[in-house]
């Protein structure tokens, strides 16, 4: 019976794991705050531990953990996103029946909510559970939200979704619903590099999608992830930290061993001798995250992210806005803002596009050399 309770309660080890994993939110002040609304006061000499210790034995109802759950969880969560371009307009009566009908299939499982959206625009939510039992056990179980956006651009339908398996599956049923209402299939077109098959043209990929965004330019490169066709598919990235102790100097120390994965993080890695050595052997670049400032006013910095699942073969292209540095005074904040979904949105097309474009130029470029070695070879 005492086993069967353990999945109803939280006992004081419970409370207690979930106070201490929570160091980033659940301070110590929020910690004396959690005291001070039972009416106790603690001194301010306490410890952090020594306040999760004492407060994990007092008792504690549903809504007790409830709050110390939601004080811990981040209020924006940074998923990264990514999409898929349909060769078909989609119409919103479409699309809601689809929906509609994975609602049924889900039933009472997952909340789905649909509604139309601007300009023929179609938006699916679907809020579900996961367990991660990498967690805390009173963490394990995940509230999730999906949000799928389906956008008519010019003749063709563009799925922007959260990079997340669920809601991939999401987005192919509801696809699927459409296809089998049509009696056709529906073709697709994802951002790959398998058409890309030297560790040069990977990495220009990247170079090149950080360097062309409309409207901005460059700042500097945050930090990055580079890859090799040696590696194995399993293998994990082994991260090398390279952070440079001042802006001017972003290569202060040389990295000798050859790995078939590595990291590095630090000022305008692009231009660094180190990358410049990882390529000549063969790596490329599969992951990166930096700064751009805005060309016109307000001249804000934004922070960007983009990057492949399946870093080999280069499938899987994932993005994010992480933040803006907001310009002020003729200089930029120091700390790094989330962005509203409305300017978010527009970010994202301008990435979503710029990587299309880039992509398109370089197989163009591979198809000519390929084309130019042939015929040397001939001669």
């Amino acid at each position: 019976m005492s086993e069967f309770l353990d999945h109803l309660s939280a006992n004081d080890n419970d409370i207690y794991d979930l106070l201490i994993s929570g160091r980033p939110r659940l301070t110590e002040s929020v910690l004396r705050e959690f005291a001070r609304d039972r009416g106790i006061f603690c001194s301010p000499d306490e410890t952090r531990e020594s306040l999760a210790d004492y407060l994990s034995i007092l008792p504690h109802g549903y809504h007790d953990v409830d709050a110390i759950v939601r004080r811990r969880e981040p209020v924006h969560r940074r998923e990264k996103t990514t999409y898929v371009r349909l060769g078909a307009e989609l119409s919103v009566e479409e699309l809601r029946l689809a929906a509609d009908e994975y609602a049924r299939a889900a039933g009472a499982s997952e909340k789905v909510i649909h509604r139309p959206k601007a300009q023929g625009g179609f938006a699916v939510n679907v809020v579900y559970d996961e367990f991660n039992h990498a967690r805390a056990r009173l963490l394990q179980r995940e509230r999730h939200e999906a949000e799928i956006e389906f956008l008519v651009q010019g003749g063709q339908t563009v799925i922007r979704l959260p990079a997340t398996d669920k809601a991939k599956r999401v987005a192919r049923m509801i696809k699927e619903g459409v296809e089998r209402e049509r009696k056709a299939v529906i073709q697709e077109e994802s951002i790959e590099l398998t058409g890309l098959t030297t560790p040069g043209l990977r990495s220009r990929f990247f170079t090149r999608l950080i360097s062309s965004l409309p409207g901005f330019k460059l700042k500097n490169v945050m930090s990055l992830k580079v890859s090799s066709h040696r590696s194995e598919d399993s293998e994990e990235d082994e991260a090398l930290d390279l952070e440079s102790a001042g802006d001017d100097d972003a290569s202060t120390e040389m990295f000798a061993a050859v790995v078939h994965s590595m990291a590095l993080s630090g000022h305008n890695l692009v231009q660094s001798q180190e990358y410049k050595d990882l390529t000549s052997r063969g790596f490329f670049i599969t992951s990166i995250s930096w700064r751009s400032e805005h060309a016109s006013e307000p001249a804000d910095i934004i922070q960007f992210d983009a990057g492949f699942e399946d870093r080999k073969q280069g499938v899987g292209f994932k993005y994010a806005v992480q933040g803006a540095f907001r310009a002020h005074k003729g200089t930029h904040r120091k700390t790094i803002t989330h962005i509203v979904d409305a300017e978010k949105a527009g970010l994202l097309a301008l990435l979503e596009g710029t990587a299309q474009m880039v992509l398109k130029e370089l197989l163009e470029e591979a198809r000519e050399e390929t084309e130019t070695s042939v015929a040397e070879g001939d001669q």
